[in-house]
């Protein structure tokens, strides 16, 4: 959208504003206004300028990222412990405790021998118990190399119970045999489900085949009871085939498991090989397809498998072209970010930024990068009891994105008229891409007769030539429904 153009949107959406900017305040980027307005004639309110400017493209320009934990040694996920404290894992080998008011970590003790340094070996996920705040339960993941020749590796699931600082009454529920050759495609994504039952994925171990074995856990997502066991109504559990602890398989390399608190629906972030990382919807009883079907290529570029599709084979709710190396994931559920409510916030690697998924249903109707400004692969991705949204980084530093109410909450404005005029005469006063001019009534009677959401619908997401909400992303939805009403009755009532 021209510079023009677009201050004259923001003129009609917010009306004159001071100047977006960094907030002078240690540690934290902003987008909210820093109380200076320089002269721009004719009352045009400057462009955004501040930091965050992959949040201004959303119109979220009140939002503030801050630095609340630091020096980290590469760090693969966290939990909260309650409103103050987390617990951190690290790949090389540390399980802590850090106070987000002070900063300090503290190191638990009791945790069991693993393999580190070979490329994802190491300390892996974890996740508290239901009953954690009277239990003090925990669980998480790890590599364990081979007692004989320490060449081999398997992931290990265990439980433990914190008491102060140390990790006691420590059991392994699961151990993966036999051991692999591979450091890498562990899995170990860990998550307790709204049936209390613990859900775990499995890598393919780098052996692709093993995903579509029935007799073996690699490439699978797993459903245990809080000890370890087999759910009585796991869905392979009558099959002679297949493991009874299997609820899917046919996935590559699940790093991040979340369940939705309202559906309690199971989605899953998977990495894909060249091209074609997967969120998937988690069924029991699914085929996920890998290695038979996938939208990546072979890492020589070759093709893989039979194609995208086949019978009896899931399609993933959402695939990346190219690959993001997507890791953790989480259901925004808050009051801070109330416009993402229910959205898909997706963490990238190799992207380096958060993917925002617009989620409606079983539909993904949108997606955006957030927060590439932060340069840095994103490990883990938690909201916060308050809404704020707090995200692991892999080079050590876990940030908090929050609104802090200092800026001025935008006005609601933008005239459908106006809009028109800014926005959509560009094609329909003078016909390009053959869009219908307001004085072709016929054609707006035709347009009219389908069902008015279908056709809300349409501009939102785009259709034919038109591009996605006509190119106007400070409009809300409501600013292009009012628009589109606008416009057919314009259209129709014209001779």
């Amino acid at each position: 959208m021209p510079r023009s153009l677009t201050a004259a949107l923001l003129t009609i959406f917010f009306g004159a504003f001071a100047a977006p900017g960094l907030v002078p305040a240690t540690g934290a980027w902003a987008a909210s206004a820093n109380g200076e307005t320089p002269d721009t004639g004719s009352g045009v309110p400057p462009a955004y300028e501040g930091a965050l400017k992959s949040l201004a493209a959303l119109n979220v320009r009140d939002a503030v990222l801050e630095t609340r934990l630091d020096g980290l040694a590469r760090p693969w996920a966290f939990e909260f412990v309650d409103a103050t404290r987390v617990l951190i894992t690290e790949l090389h080998g540390r399980l802590l405790v850090a106070d987000l008011e002070t900063g300090s970590t503290t190191g638990i003790t009791g945790v069991p021998e693993f393999v580190t340094g070979h490329e994802q070996t190491g300390l892996l996920d974890v996740a508290l118990y239901p009953d954690f705040a009277q239990s003090r339960r925990i669980v998480f993941s790890y590599v364990e190399a081979d007692p004989g020749t320490g060449r081999y590796y398997t992931p290990v699931i265990a439980a433990g119970r914190l008491a102060d600082d140390q990790l006691v009454d420590r059991v392994t529920l699961l151990r993966v045999t036999p051991y692999g050759w591979s450091p890498s495609n562990f899995g170990g994504a860990l998550a307790f489900g709204p049936d209390g039952r613990l859900y775990v994925s499995i890598g393919d171990r780098s052996e692709d085949g093993l995903a579509q074995r029935g007799d073996r856990l690699e490439g699978k997502i797993l459903r245990l009871e809080p000890d370890g066991g087999t759910p009585p109504d796991n869905p392979f559990v009558d099959d002679p085939a297949v493991d009874d602890r299997v609820f899917a398989l046919g996935v590559r390399n699940v790093q991040g498991l979340v369940f939705d608190p309202g559906t309690g629906q199971l989605y899953a972030a998977e990495h894909g090989p060249l091209g074609g990382d997967e969120i998937n919807r988690i069924v029991a009883g699914a085929n996920y397809g890998w290695p038979v079907i996938t939208y990546g290529r072979n890492y020589s570029t070759a093709p893989m498998g039979e194609g995208t599709h086949r019978e009896g084979m899931q399609q993933p709710l959402f695939y990346y072209l190219p690959s993001e190396a997507i890791s953790p994931l989480e259901i925004y559920q808050g009051a801070m970010f109330d416009e993402w409510q229910g959205d898909l916030l997706v963490g990238a690697l190799k992207g380096r930024h958060v993917s925002k998924l617009d989620l409606d249903g079983d539909v993904v109707r949108s997606e955006y990068p957030l927060l590439g400004e932060l340069g840095a692969r994103v490990r883990d991705i938690k909201a916060h009891p308050d809404g704020s949204i707090y995200v692991l980084l892999q080079n050590g530093a876990l940030v908090r994105l929050f609104r802090d109410g200092s800026a001025p909450a935008p006005a609601t404005g933008g005239a459908p008229g106006e809009i028109y005029a800014l926005v959509c005469a560009g094609c329909h006063d003078t016909g390009a891409e053959s869009a219908p001019g307001l004085d072709e009534s016929a054609r707006w009677k035709l347009i009219d007769q389908q069902p008015r959401e279908a056709i809300y619908r349409r501009v939102i997401e785009g259709f034919g030539a038109m591009p996605a909400r006509g190119l106007c992303n400070l409009c809300t939805d409501d600013h292009l429904r009012a628009t589109v009403d606008y416009m057919l009755e314009r259209g129709a009532a014209t001779q």
